[in-house]
């Protein structure tokens, strides 16, 4: 059966519309009113939304709506906060300005699941329907779950987690929203007790590119994540792969400690897997003892040469890294304010050296 979405927009949006049918759904397109319960009549006709897709500004059409997204939202969400009927709303505007604002603090801000332009959308339909699935079928998993941690991210038990992943989504309750927010936004995107393929990669020392990388990662299985949002994000439980690695590779001495060569010399040897090649230092890196990756260009390093980013970190999550190439590149105006004054200093000082080198 198709999902239904409430598309919400005040202008004549009908190629929107048939866009995302086309991608499988069942769609209504609601034209706001300035009466916000007209809002709520649309829903109960439109019986089983499983998300809305809302346009940022809502104040230019013909029924005269005297509020915008956010707006609408808050009353959504204020009105299912605990009664189990809420679902994944998405901020989809051709104002980009007004987009980036929400992207910047997306987990603080408490109103959608995710946003996006609607030239994003129109560049990766696909992406974007892959995307929107996963949030309606995290909700439906948290719902059928009751909450459940262990059932919903499907482990064994909590102790692989740590305990203030615990204590935080005791202290949300039963807020459908909150917690699957909190779960991606804080637990399943960042570097921490999960991992992306990235790093994986990077802590293993070997290139994707290797043709043996499949079975390398057939290999370590056991300790792919398969709970929520696995179906948009591969992730690999970081304790697993240490577990993986005394058990199969060697007890003697940990991942951390070995350079890429060594790492891919051990997986050779213990695998038997010959056409593994091992990552290799960025131009201005002096270490290979890889173990995240550069925020922008997603290549590997050791943390001994990245600049970090400063910025609140929650207990369970680690820290995020540029590179000195892509510093020096010009990639961190973004990040300005979460590089320290030293780093910066340094960093026009290389800038200066590589101008003066040529």
């Amino acid at each position: 059966m198709a999902y239904k979405i409430l598309y919400i927009d005040d202008l004549d949006t009908k190629s929107r519309e048939k866009d995302i049918e086309s991608l499988g759904y069942e769609v209504k397109l609601y034209n706001p009113t300035s009466n916000i319960s007209d809002l709520f009549e649309q829903l109960e006709e439109f019986k089983g939304v499983n998300a809305s897709v809302l346009d940022y500004r809502l104040t230019k059409g013909d029924n005269n709506a005297c509020f915008d997204a956010p707006t609408l939202a808050q009353t959504l969400r204020t009105k299912h906060k605990e009664d189990l009927q809420d679902f994944p709303l998405v901020l989809m505007s051709n104002e980009d300005i007004k987009i980036a604002e929400y992207d910047k603090d997306l987990t603080s801000q408490d109103l959608f699941d995710f946003v996006l332009t609607k030239q994003e959308f129109s560049n990766n339909m696909s992406n974007f329907k892959k995307k929107l699935n996963s949030f309606i079928k995290t909700y439906e998993t948290i719902k059928l779950n009751k909450f459940d941690l262990t059932k919903i991210l499907n482990i064994d038990d909590e102790s692989i987690l740590h305990s203030r992943i615990k204590s935080n989504t005791i202290k949300i309750g039963s807020n459908i929203f909150m917690l699957s927010n909190f779960l991606y936004y804080e637990v399943i995107r960042p570097i921490g007790v999960l991992i992306g393929e990235d790093v994986l990669s990077a802590r293993l020392g070997v290139s994707k590119e290797s043709n043996d990388w499949d079975k390398l990662l057939e290999s370590i299985k056991p300790s792919f994540y398969t709970g929520i949002f696995s179906d948009y994000h591969n992730r690999w439980w970081m304790d697993k792969i240490n577990k993986w690695w005394n058990e199969t590779i060697t007890p003697e001495t940990s991942l951390r400690r070995l350079n890429a060569d060594e790492r891919v010399g051990l997986l050779k040897d213990k695998l038997g897997l010959k056409d593994l090649i091992p990552l290799t230092k960025t131009k201005h890196a002096v270490s290979s003892n890889f173990w995240t990756i550069c925020k922008n260009s997603k290549e590997p390093i050791d943390p001994f040469d990245g600049i970090e980013l400063l910025k609140e970190y929650h207990p369970w999550q680690e820290k995020e890294y540029f590179s000195i190439d892509s510093a020096l590149a010009g990639k961190t105006e973004v990040y300005k304010n979460q590089i320290s004054a030293i780093d910066k200093k340094a960093i026009r000082e290389l800038v200066k050296k590589e101008r003066v080198n040529g």
